[in-house]
């Protein structure tokens, strides 16, 4: 796309760059700034694939596509569950229509919400299970937030998993690697957000999610072991992006259980921070709590049942961040007022 051509569709949208510059933060998840439309119109500067993909998209009427973000780690216990449960309630808490889809086979989320109705969902048919293994809709298998199993509540849209979805690993097929993502095509326009809580490996589903994924977000425990394997999982992503989606984006890593006062956990953001300098940003830890093992023992996402403690505000604020599409809180060390070891 050249500069004219962009300024003509913006001025038969009827929008002003700061208008346009919203717009596509909004869409793409981007964090652009006015100047840069005004660099793009004048050609100084390169416009984007994407970008010019999403502006003749807008200027042809087509509707707003979900962003699709994935979290993954091949670690487990560093909070990845937890952390795609209380952005999805994030952005739902935000007006965003949000669906979370299980593809852990431990169905640790899917029991969050759903506590034994789980049976009863597999009996009827509507897991991610059903939906890759065997090529049920994925329409089909969406737990609705309006229609509810049981008389338990969901905040959001979900699809559950179930330990029948471990066989994903062994399914040997041409193009399996992208039939989640084939599998969402009918119902991106009918959400904001899909956020993928993906498995504590590097298997099939993780590659699955990273294929279906718009961006990754990395959970990491801040213990030196946890923060030593990040590069697995990078090394992944990059796979990934090179040979099957080309557009995926490393949102950043996300340090959890993160206690500030411990010599150790500031040690390892240190080193995090100058492993990943100019490979991921890392951005604003999560202080550990108690306020999520008392939500998971009441059958809440934390963020619900407690709003305002420390640690769930940081998920209020990522979530805050991706809606509005500026750059994600970043990490900041400030010195701790007593360190421990």
């Amino acid at each position: 796309m050249q500069g004219e051509v962009l300024r003509l569709a913006r001025l038969r949208l009827r929008l002003s760059q700061a208008e346009l510059k919203d717009a596509l933060n909004q869409r793409l998840g981007r964090s652009y700034d006015k100047p840069r439309i005004s660099r793009w119109e004048n050609e100084h500067e390169p416009i984007p694939a994407d970008v010019a993909s999403e502006i003749e998209a807008m200027a042809a009427g087509k509707p707003r596509q979900a962003h699709v973000l994935a979290l993954a780690n091949q670690k487990g216990g560093v909070g990845k569950t937890t952390s795609a449960l209380n952005l999805a309630f994030g952005l739902f808490r935000a007006g965003q229509r949000v669906l979370l889809l299980d593809l852990d086979p431990q169905a640790t989320a899917s029991v969050a919400l759903l506590g034994a109705n789980t049976v009863e969902v597999y009996r009827l048919g509507r897991t991610m299970a059903h939906v890759l293994l065997r090529e049920h809709p994925l329409q089909d298998a969406i737990l609705r937030a309006s229609q509810p199993i049981g008389e338990r509540p969901l905040p959001f849209d979900l699809v559950a998993s179930h330990i029948d979805l471990a066989e994903s690993d062994g399914r040997r097929e041409p193009g399996f690697e992208v039939a989640l993502r084939e599998a969402l095509d009918p119902v991106r326009t009918d959400y904001d957000y899909v956020i993928l809580d993906a498995p504590p490996n590097l298997g099939t589903l993780t590659v699955m999610a990273l294929a279906a994924a718009d961006e990754v977000l990395i959970p990491v425990r801040t213990e030196p072991f946890d923060a030593m394997g990040v590069g697995l999982i990078l090394a992944t992503i990059t796979k990934v992006q090179r040979r099957l989606n080309p557009g995926l984006r490393l949102s950043g890593i996300l340090p959890t259980q993160f206690g500030p006062r411990k010599a150790v956990d500031r040690e390892v953001l240190e080193q995090l921070t100058a492993a990943l300098k100019d490979k991921a940003p890392i951005l604003e830890p999560v202080p550990a709590s108690a306020v999520f093992g008392h939500a998971a023992r009441n059958g809440r996402i934390a963020l619900e049942a407690s709003p305002t403690a420390p640690a769930t505000v940081v998920y209020g604020r990522i979530a805050a961040a991706l809606v509005q599409g500026v750059s994600l809180p970043r990490l900041s060390l400030a010195p701790a007022a007593e360190e421990v070891a």
